[in-house]
C-alpha cells in the first residue's frame, strides 16, 4: 500500500503546495528539494509526473488484479494494456507536456514501442492457443511464425527509435538557443521571490515599437522560458505602469529618436529608478529606421527628464541622474538587424539580464565566460597564403587590412596564430599589378575594397583602375562596406554615384558581390572581421577536413564575380563621376 497509494498521494501534496511558486519561476527551498517533479514539464501541466506515475503503477502491477485465477492465459490484460499505453500516447502527443520536445518524442517513442510490446504479445498469445485460429485471424501458419516476425518488429523498432533519439540528439545540440561558454549548458532563469518577469522593456511606440518586438521575439526563442513584458502582451491597465516595472528584475530601455519626450517613457524610467532596477540600454544607431546618436539622445534626455520629484521616484536626482543611470553606468547595446550582428546584439542583452538574475549574483563564474549560442560566426582562418592586395588611394583601406591579418589568427594557439598571420601578406595593388618590377602573385590573392565616402573619388581614379585590373586578372575582390558616420559611412545607395560605370556594367558587375557591413561596436566588429575573413576563403577553425575542402571550394565559388575581358578588346579606362 505504501508504494503505489502514498507516494503519488505524497508527489501530489508536494506539487499542490509549490504549484504557485513554479508558474511564477520562483523557487524556493521546497520547489528547488522537488525540482525532479516538475523541471522537465511545462507549468500548465506541473501534474503529469503523478500521471505518468499512475500509468506506470497500473501497466506494471495493477492489471494482475485483471483475472487473478487465470489471467496470464488469457488475452483481456493484453488488450486492456495495449488499450491504455495507446490512449496515453494520443493524449501526451495532444498535451505536448515537456519544455523540450526532446523528451517530447523519446517519450512517444517509448510509449510507440511499449504498445506495439503488448499488440505483439497479444499476437503471440493467440497463435499460442489456436493454430488455426492465428492463420485465420493473424496470417501466421504457426507460432514459430508468429515469433519470428515479433522478433523482427521489435528489432525495426528499436533500431527506428536509435535513429530517432540520434537525430534529436544532434538536433538539440546545434538548437540555436544561448548557452553558457564555460560548460554549453543553458542557462538556469530563475526569478527573485518579489518578482514575476525578468525583464521589462520600455520603448518609444512611434519610433522603436517594431525593434522591440523583434527583440522580445527573438529573445524568447534564443531564452526558452524568458518572461519579458511588453506592452502588446502584458498591458492591461496603463495606470499600472509603475507596478508592471517593479515587477521585473531588470529593466531593458529602448532608445530611439523621440524616446525621452514620451509621457509614459518617461513614467517608466522613473519607477525604474524608484524600484533601483539594473537598467540595460540598448539603442538603434540607424537614423532611418529612427535611430539617433547616443549624443542626440542625451541631449534629448536632459531637455526633457526635468520633473520635480515624480510620484514614482520623490529623490529624483535631475537629468543628470537619468543620464548617469542610463549613458555611463553600463555601455548602451546598440542594436543591428542584420543576421549575425543581430544575434551579438541579442546575446549582450542575454547577458546582463543573466548578470542580474538571482541565480548567477553567486555564480558570476559561471557568466565570466559569456554566452554562445551554437552556429554563431566563430574563428575562422585560411588554410593556405594569402595575399590581401591594397590600393593607396582607397583611403582607411591599409588599416583595416591590418585588422582582417591580426584577425585570420584568432581562435588559435600562440604558435598556430603567429604562422597564420604570417602566412597574410599585404602587398600594395599598383605595384603587384602595374609596377615594372613587381614580384609575380601566387597563391591565393584577393583585393580588399574598403567602401566609404571617399572611395572612387580618388584624384586620376586610380582605385577604379586597380579594381578594373584585378578583375581582368580574375582576382577575387572582397568589398566591406562602412557603417560608421564619423569614419566615412554612407548609405549603399551612394556608390552607384561614385562608382565609374564601367565596373556597373558587363562583364564587371562589381556590386553583384555582397559587401560585408563593418559595424564599430566591439562584438560586431569582430564578426564584420570573420565575414571579411570568409568572404576571402577562410574556413571556421573547428572543421574538420571535408568540412574544410568543402567550405573553401564554396567560397570560392561565392567570392566576387570573376570575369576576364578578351584579348582583342582594349580596356575602357574608368570615368570617375564628379
Amino acid at each position: 500500500v505504501l508504494w503505489p497509494v502514498l507516494v503519488p498521494l505524497a508527489f501530489l501534496a508536494l506539487l499542490l503546495w509549490i504549484r504557485n511558486d513554479v508558474r511564477a519561476q520562483r523557487v524556493g527551498p521546497v520547489a528547488l528539494a522537488c525540482r525532479f517533479l516538475w523541471r522537465d514539464y511545462d507549468p500548465r501541466l506541473l501534474f503529469w509526473e503523478v500521471v505518468d506515475m499512475g500509468r506506470k503503477l497500473f501497466l506494471a502491477s495493477l492489471v494482475l488484479f485483471i483475472q487473478t485465477d487465470d489471467g496470464s492465459s488469457k488475452l483481456l490484460r493484453l488488450v486492456i494494456a495495449s488499450v491504455v499505453s495507446a490512449l496515453y500516447l494520443a493524449v501526451l502527443a495532444l498535451a505536448r507536456p515537456f519544455k523540450r520536445s526532446a523528451d517530447l518524442y523519446l517519450a512517444c517513442t517509448a510509449n510507440l514501442l511499449l504498445a506495439c510490446s503488448f499488440i505483439s504479445g497479444t499476437v503471440i498469445q493467440l497463435c499460442e492457443s489456436d493454430e488455426d485460429m492465428c492463420k485465420t485471424l493473424v496470417g501466421f501458419k504457426s507460432e514459430r511464425g508468429a515469433s519470428e516476425f515479433v522478433i523482427a518488429l521489435t528489432a525495426a523498432m528499436l533500431a527506428a527509435s536509435l535513429l530517432v533519439v540520434l537525430f534529436k540528439t544532434v538536433s538539440a545540440v546545434r538548437m540555436p538557443t544561448v548557452r553558457l561558454t564555460s560548460s554549453g549548458r543553458p542557462p538556469v532563469l530563475e526569478l527573485s521571490p518579489e518578482c514575476h518577469f525578468h525583464g521589462f522593456i520600455s520603448h518609444c511606440w512611434g519610433t522603436g515599437q517594431d525593434q522591440t518586438h523583434t527583440v522580445v521575439r527573438r529573445l524568447q526563442l534564443l531564452l526558452p522560458g524568458v518572461r519579458i513584458w511588453l506592452d502588446v502582451d502584458n498591458l492591461e491597465d496603463v495606470s499600472r505602469l509603475e507596478e508592471s516595472v517593479a515587477d521585473a528584475m531588470s529593466f531593458l530601455v529602448f532608445l530611439s529618436a523621440g524616446y525621452f519626450r514620451s509621457f509614459n517613457c518617461r513614467r517608466e524610467l522613473y519607477a525604474a529608478l524608484g524600484s533601483n532596477r539594473p537598467f540595460i540600454p540598448i539603442f538603434e544607431a540607424d537614423a532611418a529606421k529612427g535611430g539617433a546618436s547616443l549624443a542626440v539622445l542625451q541631449a534629448e534626455c536632459r531637455e526633457n527628464c526635468v520633473e520635480a520629484a515624480p510620484d514614482a521616484y520623490p529623490s529624483y536626482g535631475g537629468p543628470d541622474e537619468m543620464i548617469r543611470r542610463i549613458f555611463w553606468e553600463t555601455e548602451p547595446i546598440v542594436w543591428v538587424r542584420v543576421n549575425a550582428f543581430q544575434l551579438e546584439s541579442l546575446k549582450a542583452v542575454a547577458l546582463r539580464m543573466l548578470l542580474h538574475s538571482p541565480f548567477y549574483a553567486s555564480r558570476p563564474a559561471e557568466l565570466a565566460d559569456g554566452v554562445m549560442v551554437p552556429g554563431q560566426a566563430g574563428p575562422v582562418a585560411f588554410s593556405g597564403p594569402v595575399t590581401i592586395l591594397v590600393c593607396r588611394g582607397n583611403v582607411g583601406v591599409r588599416d583595416l587590412s591590418e585588422l582582417v591579418k591580426t584577425a585570420a589568427g584568432e581562435g588559435r594557439g600562440s604558435t598556430a596564430s603567429a604562422e597564420a598571420v604570417t602566412a597574410v601578406v599585404i602587398r600594395d595593388a599598383e605595384e603587384a599589378l602595374e609596377g615594372a618590377n613587381a614580384a609575380p602573385l601566387s597563391g591565393h590573392v584577393v583585393f580588399l575594397l574598403y567602401l566609404n565616402d571617399k572611395t572612387f573619388l580618388d584624384a586620376g581614379g586610380v582605385v577604379a583602375r586597380l579594381v578594373q585590373a584585378a578583375m581582368d586578372r580574375r582576382i577575387a575582390i572582397a568589398m566591406v562596406h562602412e557603417q560608421e558616420p564619423s569614419c566615412g559611412g554612407v548609405p549603399f545607395a551612394n556608390f552607384f554615384q561614385q562608382t565609374p560605370q564601367v565596373l556597373l556594367q558587363q562583364p564587371y558587375k562589381l556590386y553583384n558581390t555582397v559587401a560585408v557591413p563593418l559595424y564599430p561596436a566591439p562584438a560586431h566588429r569582430k564578426v564584420s572581421l570573420r565575414l571579411v575573413l570568409s568572404s576571402m576563403g577562410a574556413v571556421p577553425c573547428d572543421a574538420g577536413p571535408l568540412q574544410r575542402r568543402w567550405q573553401l571550394l564554396r567560397r570560392h565559388i561565392a567570392v566576387a564575380r570573376l570575369v576576364r575581358r578578351p584579348p582583342a578588346e582594349p580596356r575602357q579606362e574608368p570615368v570617375v563621376q564628379p
